[in-house]
């Protein structure tokens, strides 16, 4: 149903294009002005007015993913060990999965030192930023951190809420592109690091 309103649209759209492109150029002649620049000039606008924000949305997405987007490592397991002796053989996992919402930050507590931490934030052109973070609830250090940028484009599932959910050509999902099982490649190395530290062991395949 929803791929169905988005063809009506579209076509809807390009007819009252054309229709408005060749009236246009039919005017431009009755003046003696060659058609094609009217014409030409009142299919650029209805362009526009539906693509103006296409190219700086995926110039500024692109700008965010290459600039703060990506996993790093603070700092191993092994060298945290090693300023904090003792503690690791300590630490069991939490139980519960519940989260704790602070402003825009959202926790999710991995045992009794760690914690997951998620900020979110929103950039302009509808872009959201999702940073996730390792952090030593303690000393409030972060060992690992994994950032990503998508856009709030609504184009499955619900219906559109606006005029915009329809341009599903400004729809991103990640900086990462998927790659079959393991989705996101840096996503899953960050998720690996995590569980490292929430369980003290490597996750086992």
């Amino acid at each position: 149903m929803i791929g169905l309103s988005y063809l009506a649209f579209f076509v809807l759209y390009l007819l009252i294009a054309a229709l408005l492109t060749w009236f246009s150029a039919k005017a431009a002649r009755r003046r003696g002005i060659a058609g094609w620049k009217w014409g030409l000039a009142a299919l650029l606008a209805m362009l526009l007015l539906v693509f103006w924000d296409w190219i700086p949305t995926l110039a500024l997405h692109h700008y965010y993913c290459a600039t703060d987007g990506g996993y790093t490592r603070y700092k191993t397991l092994a060298q945290w060990d090693a300023e904090n002796p003792g503690v690791a053989q300590t630490l069991k996992p939490s139980s519960t999965t519940k989260s704790i919402r602070e402003g825009t930050r959202q926790r999710y507590v991995l045992n009794q030192r760690f914690a997951w931490d998620i900020h979110h934030a929103q950039h302009p052109l509808h872009i959201r930023e999702r940073d996730e973070r390792i952090v030593d609830m303690k000393t409030g250090e972060v060992l690992a951190r994994y950032v990503d940028f998508d856009t709030d484009i609504q184009v499955a599932g619900l219906g559109p809420r606006d005029i915009r959910d329809l341009k599903f050509w400004l729809k991103y999902k990640s900086c990462e592109t998927e790659d079959g099982r393991r989705t996101r490649r840096l996503k899953y190395e960050f998720n690996n690091f995590m569980y490292l530290v929430q369980h003290q062991r490597e996750y086992k395949k």
